[in-house]
This record gives C-alpha cells, sequence and structure tokens, in this order.
C-alpha cells in the first residue's frame, strides 16, 4: 500500500486528484455534501488549477461523537483514503469543534491527508457556499505542502481563498502538540456557531415528533373554541394581555418539555472550564430549538383555529356574548386565546411522548450520538470511581 504523499504525487503526476468527501449522517452534513460533490469539482479548478482534472467521490457514514470525536475524525478520514485511493479527504460534520472559545471551522492534516469541516461555526446564510470556500482553501494547501513541481497552482489562484477567509474566518495556525496543521475559525465568536446547532436540530420539524404535544393541542383546542367564557374573554383582553398570554404559553409548554423528559445538562457535572462553557452552549441551543420548534406548532394551530372559527361560528350567537359587532378582530381574538390556553394543555400532553422520543425530536443526529455518548463516559466514570472506591476500601 502507498504511503499518503505517494499517493498524492502520483495523482498529482497523473494530473487528476481525486478528494474524498466522508458525509456525517444528519441533514444539514447531507445537503452540504451533496452540494460540494456536485460543485467542488468546478471551483477547483477556477480557482486552484485549471490544468487538474478533478474528481469528487463521497461517502456517507456515521463519524464518531464524543469528547474527542473531531479528532477521531482524522483516523476515519486517513482509514478512508488508504481503503479507496483517494487522495484526499474531507470530513463534513455538524459536530462543534472549538479551540478554548473560539468556535473551528475546519482543521486539517498534511500527514493525513484530511481535513475535517465542522459545520455550526458556519452559521446559517449562504452555509453552502462559505463551506465550499473554507474547503477549496484547505485543498489547496494540502496540496501545495507536497505536490510534484509541474503541478504548482498560480499564485493568483493561491492568494485569492486565502482573501477568501478575510472578514468572517481567521487561519491559525495550531501548536505543534495538537497534531492539527491548518486550523480555521469564525471570527464572530459564539452566536454564529449557537445558530448552526439550532439550524442543525431542524427546529420547525420539532411538532412533527412530539406526536403527545400535539394531539393534546388539537384536542383541547376544539374545547376552547366552543366556550363562551372564551368568546367574552378573548374580546375583554386586549392585544398586549393576549401577547403576554402567549409568551406564557410557549414559556410552559418548553420548561415542562425540559424538566420532564431532562433535557437539560448541568454544567456542575463538567469538571473542566471549557467543558462548562460547552454546556452551557449546549443547553442553550436545546431552549432555542424548542422555543422555534413550539412557536412553529403555535402559530400553525393559531392558523387552524381561525379558519374553524371563521367557517363554524356564527356571527349573531357571537355578538350576544361579545357584547357588540363581529369582525375579522372578533375571530382572531378568539383563535388567539384558544391556541395559548391549548398550548397549555399541549405540555400535559406530551407528558405521554417518552423521552427517547423527545430528545429524537428535539435534536439532530449528531447532537443524540453526543448526548448519549457523554452519558456513557459519565457512567464509565462513576463506575472506575466506585470500583476504585471498593478496591481502597478492601485494602483498608
Amino acid at each position: 500500500m502507498p504511503s499518503t504523499n505517494a499517493a498524492r504525487s502520483a495523482g498529482a503526476e497523473d494530473h487528476q486528484v481525486v478528494i474524498g468527501l466522508v458525509v456525517d449522517h444528519g441533514a444539514t452534513p447531507t445537503e452540504v455534501g451533496e452540494y460540494l460533490q456536485n460543485e467542488l469539482a468546478g471551483l477547483l479548478t477556477e480557482h486552484v488549477d485549471d490544468t487538474t482534472s478533478w474528481e469528487v467521490r463521497a461517502s456517507h457514514e456515521p463519524l464518531p461523537a464524543g469528547k474527542y470525536g473531531h479528532a477521531s475524525m482524522f483516523d476515519v478520514g486517513q482509514e478512508r483514503l488508504r481503503e479507496r485511493g483517494w487522495d484526499l479527504t474531507i470530513c463534513i460534520t455538524d459536530l462543534p469543534m472549538r479551540s478554548g472559545r473560539r468556535p473551528v471551522v475546519a482543521e486539517a492534516s498534511m500527514d493525513r491527508g484530511t481535513a475535517v469541516v465542522s459545520l455550526p461555526a458556519f452559521g446559517v446564510m449562504r452555509l453552502q457556499r462559505r463551506v465550499s470556500r473554507v474547503v477549496v482553501q484547505l485543498i489547496a494547501e494540502l496540496l501545495g505542502r507536497d505536490v510534484s513541481a509541474d503541478f504548482q497552482p498560480s499564485m493568483k489562484s493561491r492568494r485569492r481563498p486565502q482573501r477568501w477567509l478575510s472578514g468572517r474566518f481567521d487561519r491559525v495556525d495550531p501548536d505543534d502538540s495538537e497534531n492539527v496543521d491548518v486550523r480555521i475559525t469564525a471570527s464572530r465568536g459564539t452566536q454564529r456557531m449557537l445558530v448552526g446547532m439550532v439550524r442543525a436540530n431542524q427546529p420547525w420539524l420539532v411538532a412533527f415528533g412530539l406526536t403527545g404535544a400535539t394531539a393534546g393541542s388539537l384536542a383541547f383546542s376544539a374545547f376552547y373554541l366552543l366556550s363562551s367564557t372564551l368568546w367574552e374573554l378573548s374580546n375583554q383582553l386586549g392585544p398586549v394581555r393576549l401577547s403576554l398570554a402567549t409568551l406564557s404559553s410557549l414559556t410552559v409548554l418548553v420548561s415542562w418539555l425540559i424538566i420532564r423528559h431532562g433535557l437539560w445538562e448541568s454544567p456542575r457535572r463538567a469538571d473542566l472550564p471549557h467543558e462548562r462553557y460547552e454546556v452551557r452552549l449546549f443547553n442553550a441551543s436545546t431552549v432555542l430549538t424548542l422555543a422555534i420548534g413550539m412557536l412553529c406548532m403555535y402559530v400553525a394551530l393559531l392558523l387552524m383555529l381561525f379558519a374553524a372559527a371563521w367557517l363554524i361560528l356564527d356571527d349573531a350567537v357571537l355578538s350576544t356574548y361579545v357584547g357588540g359587532s363581529v369582525g375579522f378582530g372578533t375571530y382572531a381574538n378568539i383563535a388567539w386565546l384558544a391556541t395559548s390556553a391549548a398550548g397549555i394543555a399541549g405540555a400535559l400532553g406530551s407528558s405521554f411522548d417518552s423521552e427517547a422520543k423527545v430528545r429524537q425530536a428535539a435534536y439532530s443526529y449528531r447532537e443524540h450520538e453526543r448526548r448519549a455518548q457523554r452519558e456513557q463516559e459519565r457512567q464509565s466514570e462513576q463506575s472506575g470511581d466506585h470500583r476504585e472506591s471498593e478496591t481502597s476500601a478492601q485494602r483498608s
């Protein structure tokens, strides 16, 4: 089996370079992987070297999770490179990576011919375009170290990817002890990473997985919609108090989901400051994911109840309870208050959803695996401490 460097040199002499993409499970990595598979060869021809035949191949498989997941991904990338005869490997994952408190978007190892790209720190806007620019930069650097003399990219092409990183991303030279040659970090802190983590969780799909909460909200909304007491009350509250009712309903629903199903991680369980910071970041992602998901469910239910009120409720009957003429605002207020009340019922209905089902609905594949791995590591540490205590007790 030829070495990594030899394989890449051979690819350069043949004027063909094969780029392998190892795409993690999950909607966002799959979306980005498909884009790169279709567009990366053209981008490399345009911005790195137009005399080379670029070929991009993709492999979809779960990448390592847990505390040291990103480091293990280099091993996976190098292994796939050797097995499949690739010249370079790019691992695409939505596992968050950090250097201290600085979000990391990518790391590359020259010896292994592998780069790992972490999607959360790219944020949400123009995700595919940003990722493609960073990947082009990584490939140019990986090939620029040990490529043959007749395959040197032009100076113009080499500078362009570097300019792409200015403003949004910073190129960093890591310490020698980290076994990483190139690191690219996000320049706008944790906000972009947090938004990227929430995007990976796909909060707009949360309600589809919470059948108990959804069923509870729908069932009680029909009852509230036909309550004459609610008609009278909705006409008297006004927009400010109805808005407070909405906020209260969503707060109760999100809080109940987190507490009832154990979605909150205690920072006190983490030993190191950077681990406690990571736990707070994941907790914030959980809250935002559920808040957005429940808001989407709230808006959908509001529209349904408004349509039902408009079709079912009679103007003459309503006017006797609201004490005046009935119009668009009357139906809107009834649907608004009924939706807020139904949200409280939905919190109770979520109790019928299992903890595993709620976690699956609230988290992306990668976040679900990370939490499961973290729990296994914690249990292993507790088991080890327990065995050490028993051994000490026996010796004494």
